[in-house]
C-alpha cells in the first residue's frame, strides 16, 4: 500500500468513468465544504481491485480507505486515486461540459466550476487525461494526480427534453 516515487510516470487517460465512482467531489473552490477548504479544489475516483493493483504497480498515489461502515464487521479497505485540479501553472488544463444531446463541448475556466455547482450535479460519467505532479517540501516529497484534460457528461433530467441546453456564453 506504499507510493512508490517513480519519476517516469506516463501520462494516464481514463475514459467513460462512471459517475458513482467519483467521490470526495470538492470541485468549487470558493467555499470550504464536506471534503474540503476554501482554494483546493479536487475528487476522487473509487477503483475496483484490479484497477488498483494496476495504478499502484505504475506508481500512482492511491488513498487506501475502511469503507465498511460497520463497526462489528473486519475493515474493508479500497483505494482510491485522489485527482487535484490546479489552475494557474505553468501546466495549462482543459475541461469541458459535454452536451450529448448536441453532441457540443463547452470549455469551462475556473470560475465556470464555482457557478455551475458541479459539486452538487449528477455526473453521468468523466474522461480524464491525468499528468504526474512531483512535489517536495522540506524533506518530503511525493506525487500528484493531476487535471490536464477533463470531459464532465452531467445526467439530463426530464426537464431538459427537447431544449438546448447552453451553459455559458
Amino acid at each position: 500500500m506504499a507510493n512508490n516515487m517513480n519519476q517516469n510516470l506516463e501520462n494516464l487517460t481514463m475514459m467513460s468513468i462512471p459517475g458513482d465512482k467519483i467521490t470526495w467531489r470538492h470541485m468549487e473552490s470558493n467555499t470550504d465544504g464536506l471534503y474540503g477548504r476554501e482554494g483546493l479544489r479536487y475528487f476522487a475516483i473509487k477503483l475496483d481491485d484490479d484497477e488498483a493493483a494496476e495504478l499502484e504497480e505504475l506508481g500512482w498515489p492511491l488513498v487506501w480507505r475502511n469503507v465498511n461502515r460497520d463497526e462489528n464487521e473486519p475493515e474493508l479497505m479500497k483505494a482510491f486515486l485522489k485527482v487535484w485540479i490546479k489552475y494557474g501553472t505553468r501546466f495549462p488544463i482543459d475541461i469541458f461540459l459535454v452536451n450529448v444531446k448536441n453532441n457540443t463541448k463547452t470549455l469551462l475556466d475556473e470560475s465556470d466550476l464555482d457557478s455551475l455547482h458541479i459539486d452538487t450535479k449528477t455526473i453521468d460519467s468523466i474522461d480524464l487525461m491525468l499528468r504526474p505532479y512531483y512535489w517536495t517540501y522540506r524533506d518530503q516529497h511525493g506525487i500528484k494526480a493531476q487535471v490536464q484534460a477533463m470531459n464532465i457528461r452531467l445526467s439530463q433530467s426530464g426537464l431538459d427534453d427537447g431544449y438546448e441546453i447552453v451553459y455559458k456564453d
